[in-house]
């Protein structure tokens, strides 16, 4: 069984209270894997380190990402191929409502679309799952100290392509990517709502957080964004386009 809080309160998401046991003078992880014995190879490695503490274990996405709000850790040590919400997913999720937790991914393939993915997330770096403990250490310890951290075999083109070229630069969530699309379709925030199922006041959130991602911009500006990452096209002969909504 994964290791998890004895109960986690109904509000977890909004908590900010640590549990007892925090120790200040070490580095609180988050390990997610769907595979129990990757998560308890981990942490025999890591807990035989003085100043490393696992917190928490994750066995899908959403667990890593509520485990995350709930302790507030360090570091996320993060598969990316994982049921309920895969890796990637977790990792925006992480880092839109988390700017200082290091993310780390593990992963078994060293695939250049899978360094690209994730590094595109604002993950801290990549490790292959063949990665020795010093090595996990070590990218730990850079991580923490606010630096990046990759495996000798990762795939340098993989990275020199991610410098080349970030169709996210803002580090949008998914959601935020949909409602930004709205926006650039000229649709006003209720029409935004209905099609994606969710309330206006959730689709008025997302879009305060992506100007605050952004840096400002109005809906003019904002469809421009869109253009620029790939959303619509800069032509803007999509069926359906329209001047951009005044809300």
């Amino acid at each position: 069984m994964p290791f998890k809080p004895d109960a986690e309160p109904e509000n977890a998401s909004t908590q900010t209270d640590q549990p007892d046991s925090q120790n200040p003078d070490k580095l609180r992880i988050v390990i997610a894997d769907d595979h129990a014995l990757v998560r308890d190879g981990i942490r025999a490695r890591l807990e035989l380190e003085d100043n490393l503490e696992i917190v928490a274990e994750a066995e899908n996405g959403l667990e890593a990402i509520n485990f995350t709000r709930l302790y507030q850790p360090d570091i996320v040590i993060l598969d990316i191929s994982m049921p309920h919400c895969n890796g990637l997913e977790a990792a925006r999720e992480i880092r839109a409502e988390n700017k200082t937790c290091g993310i780390l991914f593990l992963s078994m393939y060293d695939n250049p679309e899978y360094v690209q993915a994730a590094m595109q997330t604002g993950a801290n770096g990549f490790l292959l799952k063949d990665v020795c403990t010093q090595g996990m250490v070590s990218a730990i310890a850079s991580v923490a100290a606010g630096g990046f951290y990759f495996s000798k075999n990762v795939s340098l083109s993989a990275l020199q392509e991610e410098e080349k070229s970030d169709p996210n630069p803002y580090n949008l969530t998914e959601r935020e990517k949909d409602v930004l699309l709205g926006i650039a379709q000229g649709k006003a925030n209720k029409e935004i709502a209905s099609d994606l199922g969710i309330g206006v006041r959730t689709v008025e959130s997302h879009r305060q957080r992506m100007r605050e991602k952004i840096g400002g911009g109005n809906a003019a500006q904002l469809t421009h964004i869109a253009m620029e990452m790939g959303l619509i096209s800069p032509q803007g002969d999509e069926a359906g386009i329209k001047p951009p909504a005044l809300d």
